[in-house]
């Protein structure tokens, strides 16, 4: 057993979390100590999480279209992707029926997720209406991803009924602007401050695979710790054709897996759902990343790839005795 680990692990199973310099230690000890990582992470998952796992599921409201250049997606104007660049707007029904087909399938958890910098007013009446009506009819616990909103849009979502923001940092500040020059990571910082003001859970991550450093991955777990999110969505690189990450070289298994050990170590007691790219990158190694510390999974369908149906990954975790 590596001592460092197992050190720096019994810190956090006593109650207390890692500095800096004792995270940039457990970092290069565990870079050949895979196995210890993940056996302790999978020891502080146990301890503050339990064997209960989320899921949840999300429906795109808007698709398309968007203004931004993030160099990863497929439905930025900026990329000749295989997306269609005319924005398609999901109807009312079509959002009700994704909803009643996550209630029905066991997934208590429900996101609406729009494409763009913003919404508009009308945009949001219409939210808050389909807000109210999932909530009321369905039971279900409201998340939304919106873009950037201020105070105002933030107090009329939560008078609605929602419960949590999505909001993704990305990236560290120092490599955000490689990845998107259409808007400043500052404006992402505030819209995480502001939703929290509002009292929402806050579903706050970034994406693995898109040329960061080990640095860069330490830098924003830090932040999103100053920041108080409770939930962290880990994405990894799906590379779409039109995109500047087209040939971007995607991550083995086993480096995702150590990514997500370290953010348990760096996050003891917040949820960690792994998110989009976890099909394509993990392959036959979905299993392990609740080993490595995950205590939640997107489930069906992303964006703009597929997913793996909910009955599926429910199988998986009832196979490994753990709870949904």
């Amino acid at each position: 057993m590596n001592k460092t680990i197992q050190q720096l692990a019994d810190i956090i199973l006593n109650g207390g979390r890692l500095d800096r310099r004792q995270i940039d230690t457990l970092a290069d000890a565990s870079t050949d100590a895979f196995d210890d990582l993940l056996y302790y992470a999978n020891r502080i998952r146990e301890k503050y999480f339990g064997n209960k796992i989320k899921l949840c599921s999300i429906v795109p409201g808007r698709l398309g279209g968007c203004s931004q250049d993030c160099a990863f997606c497929a439905q930025s104007l900026h990329y000749d992707t295989p997306v269609d660049k005319t924005p398609r707007v999901l109807s009312d029904e079509e959002i009700l029926a994704a909803a009643a087909d996550a209630k029905a399938k066991g997934v208590p958890n429900f996101g609406i997720v729009y494409s763009g910098k913003a919404i508009t007013e009308e945009e949001l009446q219409r939210i808050e209406r389909l807000i109210k009506t999932i909530t009321e009819d369905y039971g279900l616990g409201m998340c939304a991803s919106l873009g950037i909103i201020n105070a105002e849009q933030a107090k009329r979502l939560a008078d609605a009924g929602l419960k949590r923001y999505n909001h993704n940092l990305e990236t560290s500040e120092r490599h955000f602007a490689d990845i998107v020059t259409t808007h400043k990571y500052a404006d992402r910082v505030k819209t995480i401050e502001v939703a929290t003001k509002a009292g929402f859970g806050i579903c706050g991550g970034g994406i693995f695979g898109i040329g960061e450093t080990e640095t860069d991955r330490i830098d924003m777990a830090m932040e999103l710790r100053r920041l108080g999110v409770d939930t962290v969505p880990i994405n990894f690189l799906h590379p779409i054709e039109g995109t500047p990450l087209a040939n971007q070289k995607t991550l083995a298994p086993r480096q995702i897996l150590r990514i997500i050990a370290l953010y348990r170590f760096i996050l003891p007691k917040t949820s960690l759902k792994i998110a989009g790219g976890r099909v394509l990158n993990l392959r036959d190694m979905q299993s392990w990343i609740f080993k490595a510390g995950a205590t939640s999974i997107l489930t069906g369908n992303y964006l703009t790839t597929a997913g793996r149906s909910a009955e599926a990954d429910q199988q998986m975790i009832t196979d490994l005795g753990l709870e949904c």
